[in-house]
């Protein structure tokens, strides 16, 4: 049912519902209502409770997202120490920080976006023009309107389900757009799995689940056991499995790992610092999963003025998807394409970062640069300032992608498939590429991909 037409059948049903209420009191009284009487039973009161009504539903919506955005990690255990506060939150640390970087082998991507369902597929959608948004066949606005969004097609939801009634105690069933979410969240870990056990490693995998923090900290844990359950499918042993609850689940969960960070570059810094450890992982798989194709998401986004539209140009345009990246330690690798160098600075702009990570190069020019940018004209303007001042000379029509202004806003999502598109073009042209992330200003990152050798510079800070 459209919302608009929801919304009228309340009014109407209040109003309806105070007016007979009067009337039968007024006939029952044999009391004959004066103006006041009138105005009070006809206006004020329908009046009074439909506000209540949309107050508390905003004062219950504000206090359920708070609470899922709460950090409740535990505290850490005294043999914890190197991975620090990177496993804490979102924003970055400064141990992790200042901690140089470790060379990553990127030993797999993965993604399912409006455009494709690979890395391949996705790039070609840019090369050839066809990466841009349409009218969704299904969803509206409060007025009606059909809306821009990044629906993505033939979602299995089949095996979600199954699962999903195997569980004991049942849980409750997650939402239209969790569903959908978590479904498209499988199909990468599953994906991934299979690639970290073809090499026949005996090592340890790592998943570091990048999940909305506005979902509910239930839906968290329920999504991560999902993720967790699909990798152990793909065929990885569970005894070789190490799963990070995120931050604002992980007081609902009864793992005693530290919380996962809730960025990708607080993933990647925390993931680096973990490197330097004797007993770090052999692959971390990050992983990101998410969905605003819904009716009641769009209310949800339109009644807290984040929708898109003629009157919030800087809205968001609704979308889903999943990406994932898994990344080998070096040590363990072949000649797989590598992350040379990530910089991340909070006063920095996105072209400083640019300029400084592409130093890393040896004075190559990265031949495709892929962003996370969306459709705002200031991270846009942004973007292509960097660009031109660090890559002068790149085709912008066909070695240049910005996720978010095709795709729609998919958050973290958004910032892996930036990667998985660098990545993949590094490793078709042997060379090069950037992945750049300005989406969140707090998690500016300009990332260098290409093979080894790397330059033999000094190495790299997170500074």
């Amino acid at each position: 049912m459209q919302n608009w037409m929801k919304r009228s059948l309340l009014v109407v049903g209040v109003f309806g519902l105070c007016w007979i209420g009067a009337i039968w009191y007024w006939r029952s009284t044999t009391r004959m209502p004066d103006t006041g009487d009138l105005a009070l039973a006809m206006l004020v009161m329908p009046l009074t409770l439909i506000m209540g009504f949309v107050l508390a539903r905003k004062t219950f919506a504000g206090s359920d997202a708070a609470r899922a955005q709460a950090p409740a990690g535990p505290e850490l255990k005294p043999g914890q120490g190197s991975q620090g506060a990177a496993e804490a939150g979102g924003s970055a640390a400064a141990p992790d920080a200042a901690a140089p970087w470790m060379q990553f082998a990127v030993a797999g991507t993965a993604l399912r976006m409006a455009h494709g369902d690979s890395p391949a597929e996705l790039a070609a959608a840019f090369a050839e023009g066809e990466a841009r948004l349409d009218l969704d066949p299904e969803l509206t606005d409060l007025q009606g309107f059909p809306l821009l969004a990044g629906r993505v097609a033939d979602i299995a939801l089949g095996p979600l389900e199954e699962w999903l009634s195997t569980l004991q105690p049942a849980p409750r069933t997650p939402s239209a757009q969790h569903l959908r979410a978590m479904a498209l969240g499988g199909d990468i870990a599953a994906s991934l799995a299979e690639r970290a056990a073809e090499g026949g490693s005996e090592s340890v995998l790592q998943l570091l689940p990048l999940l909305p923090q506005d979902w509910p900290a239930t839906t968290q844990v329920l999504t991560t056991r999902w993720l967790e359950h699909s990798v152990i499918e793909a065929g990885w042993p569970q005894e070789r499995l190490v799963v990070r609850q995120p931050a604002a689940a992980a007081h609902a969960s009864s793992t005693s790992m530290p919380p996962a960070p809730a960025t990708p570059l607080a993933a990647l810094r925390a993931v680096s610092a973990q490197a330097a450890g004797a007993n770090a992982p052999a692959f971390n798989l990050l992983l990101a999963c998410g969905s605003d194709i819904d009716a009641d998401a769009i209310e949800h986004l339109a009644v807290n003025g984040k929708l898109y539209g003629p009157r919030n140009p800087n809205g968001r345009m609704p979308a889903e998807g999943a990406a994932g990246i898994l990344l080998q330690l070096s040590k363990d690798a072949g000649d797989e394409m590598r992350l040379l160098a990530l910089h991340a600075k909070e006063n920095a702009t996105l072209r400083e970062l640019a300029e400084e990570v592409l130093v890393q190069a040896n004075g190559e020019q990265p031949a495709y640069v892929a962003a996370d940018t969306d459709h705002r004209a200031a991270l846009m303007s942004d973007l292509m300032q960097c660009v031109e001042a660090a890559v002068p000379g790149l085709d912008a029509n066909t070695s240049l992608a910005c996720v978010g202004a095709a795709c729609g806003h998919t958050g973290a999502v958004g910032t892996l498939a930036a990667i998985a598109l660098a990545h993949e073009q590094a490793a078709d042209s042997s060379g090069f590429a950037l992945a750049l992330a300005n989406s969140d200003p707090t998690q500016r990152y300009a990332l260098l991909v290409g093979p080894l050798p790397a330059p033999a510079s000094k190495a790299p800070s997170l500074s």
